[in-house]
């Protein structure tokens, strides 16, 4: 019986060898058809009809939409680059809408230039600060649509096909006040900026410190606007170019703060040639103060002098953000300086941020209406401030041949939302000192991370600081330091001997006591007292800042500025 069986199956065997196996040779497959997509319904309200609704009908109140309300547009930035996260922007002949989407890699699927309908009824209408916003709720504010239910609401319509173009923006017809930003139709559209220059020239877009950078870009005209960058995406590491040129992205907001988002580096065109000289006059100095012109053309996170004429205030206690240029006045947040006495046009000023303090009481039109038309000079960084070239984290001030002079010295560190010329060295736990935006740009080092407490110790040291020849040295830093068990969770020392590299506790150090330094409880930044360092002069040193954290309490320390300096 077996050797009729082994007969049977060689006979099949050969009858399957001889067998031409023609499907396999023949080479020609079926395509696959191309599949369209198409939509069998039309859109019955615009994008400016849907943001007004919320805007003007739901007087700006989250809503779950529950209309049968569709809208159309085009994909005009995804999260391709990673510059956006699970968000895309659709756009219509009359104004664009950032969709809140529970989904990685959207660009997959929704690539620019892609149609698309959306049947909002079932959708959450929000914004986020002055950013209105398609997508759903989460901890009772706009959030993302979670991933199941994007099916029922997104629906392509045919291939991608081109984006429309960008639209050239003026920086000066942007509003600055938070009502009128809100409105403003061309939020979320594909715009670009010509003849811009970025100021951080040959920094990083965004160093991996930090989330988000914020990078500042100049109009020839000194206006500016901020540019917002995250870690995350494929260009952070490319380093902003130089010369004039052009931008394409997103115009968003945060607040009062006009925002520029970049969809990839391809967005940044034909930059490149000299930058011709600042207009104005002045170098930023106490004696060469910046003029109006000159420190409304510039940015940077190093104080610097400005002088003008201060001719009023912003004020800011109603719906809306009013420049008041008459008396009496009920902000004392702020002021407004020109370059002449006489002015009245915002355009034309700069608001200056006033710190609570000597500083705010010294200028302040509310209590000291009498400095109104008075020539002042105000040590501060050049940043943005009501959505213009400002003046802010200010430590000086001089009107009428008095105020407040702040140290400078041989060795000087700002922190540029970075270490700087420091180093880090985390002897325990897995927090360390990192940049951070915080007064213009300081350090911070925490070992709470929500909702727990770490146990932490980490060293904040600066290079080698040279003190031969210096007579007279002292120290100042400014702070802010909050929830500590106490200050001797936030101690500095100087040592002579560490070598830069080892662990900082095997190297000799003095601790630096007696001095004026934050409470320990707030986050108001401050200046320390001046700390004697005579004990070390003729020798080479470095200076420390040890942060001590458990697991029971850990507290937050940020340094903003250190100074070392001399007669």
């Amino acid at each position: 019986m077996k050797k009729i069986w082994h007969l049977i199956f060689a006979g099949i065997f050969l009858i399957l060898a001889s067998s031409p196996f023609t499907s396999c040779v023949d080479g020609d497959f079926e395509q696959p058809p191309i599949v369209i997509p198409r939509v069998d319904f039309e859109a019955n309200r615009t994008i400016l009809q849907l943001k007004n609704y919320y805007l003007d009908t739901l007087s700006r109140a989250l809503t779950l939409i529950d209309q049968d309300i569709v809208i159309s547009g085009i994909v005009v930035a995804n999260d391709e680059s990673g510059n956006l996260y699970k968000k895309m922007v659709i756009q219509d002949a009359t104004g664009a809408i950032e969709l809140a989407l529970d989904k990685n890699s959207l660009y997959n699927e929704y690539k620019l230039g892609q149609k698309l309908f959306i049947k909002t009824k079932g959708m959450y209408i929000g914004d986020y600060n002055n950013l209105v916003q398609l997508g759903y709720i989460f901890g009772g504010n706009i959030g993302r649509l979670p991933e199941t239910f994007i099916s029922a609401h997104l629906f392509r319509d045919s291939l991608p096909g081109t984006p429309p173009l960008a639209t050239p923006l003026s920086l000066a017809s942007l509003p600055t006040a938070a009502a009128d930003i809100v409105k403003e139709p061309r939020m979320s559209t594909l715009v670009k900026l010509e003849n811009v220059r970025f100021v951080e020239v040959g920094e990083m877009f965004a160093p991996q410190n930090v989330d988000n950078t914020n990078r500042t870009i100049i109009d020839q005209s000194g206006k500016s606007i901020t540019v917002r960058t995250s870690k995350y995406c494929n260009f952070a590491s490319d380093t902003l170019p130089g010369g004039y040129g052009t931008v394409e992205g997103i115009l968003t907001a945060f607040g009062t703060t006009w925002q520029f988002t970049l969809r990839g580096i391809e967005d940044v065109k034909e930059f490149g040639g000299e930058v011709p000289p600042p207009p104005g006059s002045g170098t930023g100095t106490f004696e060469d103060p910046y003029n109006i012109v000159r420190a409304m053309s510039a940015s940077g996170a190093n104080p610097v002098w400005v002088q003008g004429y201060i001719v009023g205030v912003i004020e800011t206690g109603g719906t809306t953000n009013i420049p008041t240029f008459t008396g009496p006045f009920t902000t004392n947040s702020n002021m407004l300086i020109a370059e002449s006495a006489e002015e009245t046009n915002l355009a034309n000023c700069m608001p200056v941020q006033l710190p609570a303090g000597a500083i705010r009481d010294a200028l302040n039109l509310v209590s000291v209406p009498g400095n109104k038309g008075k020539q002042v000079k105000v040590f501060g960084t050049l940043e943005a401030y009501f959505t213009q070239p400002g003046v802010k984290n200010l430590t000086g001030y001089w009107l009428d041949g008095a105020g407040v002079i702040p140290v400078t010295g041989f060795f000087t560190e700002e922190f540029n939302q970075t270490l700087g010329s420091f180093t880090e060295y985390s002897v325990l736990g897995d927090q360390k000192w990192f940049g951070d935006i915080y007064d213009g740009g300081c350090v911070t080092m925490t070992g709470y991370v929500s909702p727990n407490y770490f146990a932490n110790e980490d060293w904040l040291i600066s290079p080698v600081i040279s003190l031969a020849g210096k007579t007279g040295v002292e120290l100042m830093f400014r702070e802010a330091v909050n929830f500590v068990n106490n200050m001797d969770d936030v101690k500095v020392f100087v040592s002579t001997n560490y070598n830069g590299t080892d662990n900082p506790n095997d190297a000799t150090w003095t601790q630096l006591t007696g001095f004026t330094r934050s409470t320990g409880s707030a986050w108001t930044f401050v200046n320390t007292s001046q700390i004697s360092l005579a004990a070390f002069e003729g020798s080479n040193i470095r200076i420390a800042f040890k942060y001590i954290s458990t697991t029971a309490k850990a507290g937050t320390w940020e340094i903003s500025r250190v100074v070392v300096s001399s007669n």
